[in-house]
């Protein structure tokens, strides 16, 4: 007997914006949570006979009753709806269709939403008739509850999302012992404090996979300070953490690794189908967990492919083989391209002019893309010629900026000082795409010797290196190595790099005043790609932006800092420049190794230094 299909609509108003709204539905891991689904496992993307790629799901109802289905790609508009299919392979369903409508209604007392469910269930027997009563319908009521019980929380912060009643065990006496560590080093007691709290409190998901921008935003605090907290919580037993591989493309965690030192030279993304070399930039990132001692925790899966996994995709549509799909392009956003999922054939907006209100059209064939780029039209219509279905999302190009990427830990002074040991495998090389390499020297150190004797100029010179290490980690960098006389140091970024150049200078200036004779220093500072290595059990870098750091500082004169103009023309370095008192000349030069005449400026100071 044939059951028909049964289909449902839940709508209520809410006196919420819509991005409020669309934050929580469109976290569909903490919502199936919440509304009470059970967790999921998904295999690796196949394809079926249309060329539409799905993931295999399994799980079991009140983890007794096995469930399998195929889950085809979401699809989305940012802040207006969403939709799934899933087509089941076992248990009481045969097929399902469901989704969220947001509706804005604004008036005079201010912003309000209308929230519209729609699902449809098709039984595959009369126990799916049950099913879809008992799960199905009862799971649509219970989203609207999550969306009250966040109203009656009175609350405007997203990261304040309700969730279910904890069931978890804290071991408090093991957090309270480790806790008493953790005061012994740098940390800030309020930062502790909140950090106890989240450990306490907060859903497994939440302690499994920590994201100290994310969490820096919730406590309203410096990230970088967060970040150092999680660095010494680690060291003292209260978190691990891992480095986690992620997808240039969708932008997902592929593989977690508990050490640099496994890290791979490729890896390998089945949804996207290709594999990416790694990149300390971007696609490595910082993650930590509670330790087990503290609590035992898993971020359980409830769904893979929502549209908040993937927020840099503002659209996500299924064009069937000879279909047309429009796109509305949001005037405010960025570096915007059209990207087909698995094909990964991409076409770049180009931002040269306005958005305008005009129409474009774009084709797609099985050869890709009829365009290299697009204009900036209001809308982008896309026609699928190709022999196959397909998935366009459009997506913001630029790299997220809420992430701890292995090169900026690996850049930081208390990273290789608490984690000497984390270091790549025996003859592995990573490459980075951007670093900024400081390099100093003594002038006339020769002399400084002969003068003061060897050892009261060895003790001189093991002091300045205190202080350069001091200097150096308080701007967010790290002391590679020293050779000499010499100190090589690293950092995530060339403004932290200036920063701590001119306050090195301003620290020597002091220093010698309580010096038997003045050291004289020598900065150059250079950014560019670079390799990561792993030499003398530490964290090295080489490459041509190396060697430019180091030839340029050998152009010093002493009491000054070389940059390359090129190094000085971005905007945040010209205005930290012009809010300095110093003063700075270009020239050229030729360096070894370098075809052409290399533009330089050398910065100085009147005063010693000692007003910068």
């Amino acid at each position: 007997m044939k059951l028909s299909t049964k289909k449902y609509v839940l709508e209520k108003e809410y006196p919420l914006p819509k991005e409020t709204v669309w934050n929580l539905l469109g976290d569909t891991d903490r919502l199936n949570l919440y509304i009470g689904l059970f967790p999921v496992s998904f295999s690796n993307a196949s394809r079926d006979g249309r060329g539409m790629f799905f993931r295999k799901a399994d799980a079991k109802v009140a983890g007794i009753v096995p469930l399998s289905w195929q889950e085809y790609p979401f699809q989305w508009e940012e802040n207006k709806h969403y939709v799934v299919e899933r087509r089941y392979l076992t248990g009481p369903l045969k097929h399902f269709v469901g989704g969220v409508e947001l509706l804005e209604l604004s008036d005079e007392s201010g912003a309000k939403t209308l929230v519209r469910l729609f699902a449809e269930f098709t039984p595959r027997n009369v126990m799916g008739i049950v099913a879809i009563q008992v799960t199905g319908y009862q799971s649509m009521k219970n989203t609207l509850a999550y969306l009250d019980h966040y109203l009656q929380l009175g609350t405007c912060d997203l990261h304040k999302a309700p969730q279910k009643s904890p069931k978890h065990k804290v071991n408090v006496t093991e957090l309270e012992r480790l806790e008493s560590l953790l005061r012994k080093w740098p940390v800030d007691s309020v930062s502790m404090g909140l950090l106890r709290q989240y450990l306490m409190e907060k859903s497994d998901s939440d302690v499994a996979t920590m994201k100290p921008v994310l969490i820096a935003r919730q406590w309203d605090t410096d990230p970088d300070e967060v970040l150092r907290l999680f660095l010494y919580a680690t060291k003292a037993g209260l978190l691990n953490l891992s480095w986690n591989l992620i997808c240039p493309n969708c932008r997902v965690s592929k593989v977690e690794q508990s050490s640099l030192s496994q890290l791979q030279q490729q890896f390998h993304c089945d949804l996207c189908g290709i594999n990416y070399d790694v990149s300390f930039d971007q696609y490595v990132e910082l993650y930590f967990s509670v330790h087990p001692v503290i609590r035992k925790a898993s971020s359980q899966l409830y769904c893979v492919s929502g549209p908040l996994i993937s927020p840099h995709i503002k659209i996500q549509k299924v064009i069937e083989k000879g279909e047309t799909a429009l796109f509305s392009i949001p005037e405010d956003m960025e570096s915007l391209r059209l990207r087909v999922i698995q094909a990964n054939d991409t076409v770049p907006f180009s931002m040269e002019h306005p958005l305008n209100s005009e129409n474009s059209a774009l084709l797609y064939t099985d050869h890709g893309w009829s365009q290299v780029t697009v204009s900036r039209q209001s809308t982008v219509s896309v026609h699928n010629a190709s022999s196959s279905d397909i998935v366009v999302v459009l997506e913001q190009a630029k790299w997220n900026q809420d992430t701890v990427s292995a090169a900026k830990v690996s850049a930081m002074q208390e990273f290789r000082d608490l984690f000497s040991s984390e270091v790549l495998s025996p003859g592995q090389s990573i490459g980075i795409n951007h670093v900024t390499i400081l390099f100093t020297d003594l002038k006339d150190s020769t002399s400084l010797y002969e003068t003061v004797g060897d050892a009261n100029a060895y003790g001189q010179v093991r002091r300045h290196f205190e202080l350069l290490t001091q200097v150096i980690s308080k701007n967010n960098g790290a002391v590679v190595k020293t050779i000499g006389d010499a100190v090589m140091a690293v950092f995530h970024s060339p403004e932290y790099g200036l920063r701590a150049a001119l306050q090195i200078q301003q620290n020597i200036s002091e220093f010698n005043g309580k010096a038997e004779d003045e050291i004289v220093l020598k900065i150059g500072l250079y950014s560019g790609p670079a390799i990561v290595v792993n030499s003398n059990d530490r964290l090295d870098y080489f490459g041509s932006t190396v060697n430019m750091a180091a030839r340029i500082q050998g152009q010093g004169k002493g009491d000054d800092i070389i940059l390359s103009a090129e190094y000085m023309s971005q905007y945040s370095l010209s205005e930290l420049i012009a809010s300095k008192k110093v003063d700075f000349k270009s020239f050229q030069v030729v360096l070894k190794g370098i075809e052409k005449r290399v533009d330089l400026i050398r910065l100085t100071s009147c005063s010693q230094w000692s007003d910068v």
